[in-house]
């Protein structure tokens, strides 16, 4: 990994869909820089864009109001996620509660990201954070 870039970040966002595309293109360009393949970071882009579509659709008021907690830590090899919600959507122990390995049947509008999420993900877990909230946790390895 070239020695400019951070090895372990946090940022906060609004709990708003407007700042999901911004997330996503950081990465990208983050994991370009590494020297990661396309399809890896299309991978990433996709589980990244997932996780935060749904703290914000589901875990907040989706106003802006309320923050959106991001950390990643990247290897040279790997990127690990962990995405936490305020818990002011729903309630978060529906997502922990879920079998992520189920497919969804093709004729719902929805509910398709936790299992493109556990697909794509090395290592994938969802848990209730003790602030209440759905904390999220990926890790994605280059060609993996």
């Amino acid at each position: 990994m070239p020695d400019a870039l951070p090895h372990a970040f946090h940022i906060q966002v609004p709990a708003d869909l407007v700042f999901v595309r911004p997330v996503r293109k950081m990465l990208e360009g983050l994991l370009q820089a590494q020297g990661w393949v396309e399809d890896d970071i299309d991978d990433v882009s996709l589980i990244i864009t997932e996780i935060v579509q749904n703290a914000v659709e589901h875990g907040s008021k989706a106003d802006g109001s309320e923050a959106i907690r991001i950390e990643v830590r990247t290897q040279a090899d790997a990127i690990e996620f962990e995405v936490v919600d305020p818990g002011t959507g729903r309630d978060p122990r529906m997502a922990v509660d879920r079998d992520v390995a189920a497919a969804v049947p093709m004729d719902e509008p929805r509910g398709r990201g936790l299992f493109l999420i556990n697909r794509l993900s090395g290592t994938f877990e969802l848990a209730v954070h003790p602030s209440g909230g759905l904390c999220v946790r990926a890790r994605k390895e280059i060609g993996s």
